[in-house]
Formats: structure tokens, sequence, C-alpha cells
């Protein structure tokens, strides 16, 4: 499931990313106008696609620190993206998307937590 948490990172961040680099259609309407402050999310954006990569790379080779890391890294983003609810509302597009990742990476922390098994 932690695998298929960071697949799901990767699927919904790259064409962001994209559309955020190359202004997309309807970027403005989802982040705003294109600022400084977007350009520095695209690159927020980008580490944690490539962190998530690294993490898949990690896993399939079953390194011991392969499901901290993720743990880790789903704490932050569900950290962030609950806190966009109060920020910005449920109505965005992007705090909605954020939901939904939320419901994932908690399903998959919690599929870890009952399994017992926080190493590879």
């Amino acid at each position: 499931m932690l695998i298929a948490a960071l697949i799901l990172n990767v699927v919904i961040l790259a064409p962001v990313i994209w559309s955020l680099s190359f202004r997309g259609a309807g970027m403005d309407v989802a982040f705003g106008a294109d600022t400084p402050a977007r350009r520095i999310l695209a690159c927020v954006y980008g580490s944690i696609a490539l962190l998530s990569i690294g993490l898949i790379v990690l896993h399939s080779a079953a390194h011991p620190w392969a499901i901290p890391m993720t743990l880790a890294l789903f704490a932050v983003q569900i950290i962030y993206k609950a806190a966009t609810l109060w920020a910005v509302g449920v109505a965005n597009p992007v705090v909605m998307t954020n939901m939904l990742v939320i419901v994932v990476q908690a399903i998959a922390i919690v599929t870890v937590w009952r399994a017992g098994s926080f190493s590879a």
C-alpha cells in the first residue's frame, strides 16, 4: 500500500508540475496567478515527486529505511494538506485532491501500523 500511495504522489504531481511550469490551462484558477510563490510551490511539489520516486526504488530494494522515510513523508504531506482545508477551503480543486491523497496515505499508514512492519 505504501508503494501505491507513492505512485499516486507521482501520478498526481507530474502533470501539476508540468502545468505549473508551462502555464497550463486552468492553473490560474486552481493555484492563482503565476508568482514567485507559485513557482516555489512547484519546486516543493517537484521535491515530493522525486522523493516519492526514490522511495519506490528503496522499497523495491527492501532498504531498511524505506518504510520509516515513507511514513515521515506522508506525515508531512498529511499535515500540510489538511492545513490547506483551513487556509483555502474545500471548494478549491487543489484542496479536494489533497483530501483524496490524505485518505490514501492514512490508509497506507494504518496498513503498516496493523502489520507492525515499520522496517523493510
